[in-house]
């Protein structure tokens, strides 16, 4: 537990120094965005490889992307049917800020430092699922449902949004890869390394140069209903999870954790488009990201005592 504490403390440190940072004006916006893309195209991607490289294959581990999907599909249709006769506004942001999962820029840099590379591998596949719906899913379904614009519901737009997500595309080329018996060679190993241990930094230190928030007291009542829906929701399934699953204890741990991920960083926007507040969505993010550290952490530290 002391060895989890002190890796815990560092990664709160890191968070903090990059929201510093940026209140100093030693980072701006743009830079967020830069070590967002830096992220997303260069160090997840890496950590993804390296990790898949030392992955046992196993048919059974099929079944985690469908957790990852049924998760996030539960959690906006329980938007949906809770937002039932409440102006289109409320119901884009239950529907939208609900569902889905922030896997690669938050909760996998947890994951890749506290457990194996099983873990990371059985994250990824979380996200494989989890990404349909956060990545556009849930926007998708919302704007057909609330009639949003002209446009109807296409199923090719999802697919298109995620065949354009380096991440996704990387899950599914090494899914494909290890299920085929194709072995990752040492020398690439070798070669990502150092940029697969540089994501959990890079990871940390973005979320903390990106966080925001702005409690207006218009928005406390509606941040606390979807907040307090998700972080519910969290610990009913972290404990279902893994208690239920029958999977080894590494995975069930990471599936227990993968619970309180916060919200993906593109529901602000999905929520603006849909006729939803984004400023609100936007303060939702900042507070899913604080407690996605709280209950993250422990999980870690409940599961690294048991």
């Amino acid at each position: 537990m002391a060895a989890v504490l002190q890796h815990s403390a560092s990664y709160v440190f890191i968070l903090a120094l990059g929201y510093f940072l940026k209140r100093v004006g030693v980072l701006s916006k743009q830079d967020s965005k830069a070590l967002a893309q830096i992220i997303f195209c260069v160090t997840l991607p890496g950590a993804v490889i390296t990790n898949f490289a030392f992955m046992e294959w196993r048919w059974s581990l099929l079944a985690v992307p469908l957790v990852g999907f049924g998760l996030a599909l539960c959690m906006m249709l329980l938007g949906q049917l809770l937002t039932r006769g409440k102006p289109p506004a409320d119901r884009a942001l239950f529907m939208i800020n609900c569902p889905g999962y922030n896997i690669g820029a938050f909760a996998l840099p947890f994951v890749q430092s506290f457990l194996g590379p099983e873990a990371v591998v059985a994250a990824c596949l979380f996200d494989v699922g989890n990404a349909v719906i956060c990545t556009g899913g849930s926007y998708a379904w919302t704007s057909a449902m609330l009639r949003v614009g002209d446009e109807p519901f296409r199923p090719a737009d999802i697919l298109k949004r995620l065949g354009s997500s380096v991440p996704f595309v990387t899950y599914m080329t090494m899914l494909v890869l290890v299920m085929a018996g194709v072995p990752i060679p040492g020398a690439v190993v070798e070669f990502l390394s150092p940029i697969a241990a540089a994501n959990p930094f890079v990871a940390m230190f973005a979320v903390g140069a990106m966080f925001e928030l702005d409690l207006q007291p218009a928005y406390l009542r509606r941040m606390a209903q979807v907040v307090g829906l998700r972080l519910t929701a969290a610990l009913v399934v972290s404990v279902t999870l893994y208690h239920l699953m029958p999977f080894s204890s590494e995975i069930r741990q990471v599936l227990a954790v993968m619970a309180f991920a916060p919200a993906s960083v593109i529901s602000p926007a999905f929520t603006a488009r849909c006729g939803g507040d984004g400023g609100l969505a936007s303060c939702i993010n900042s507070i899913t990201i604080l407690l996605g550290v709280a209950g993250m952490l422990t999980v870690l530290i409940l599961l690294g005592a048991a």
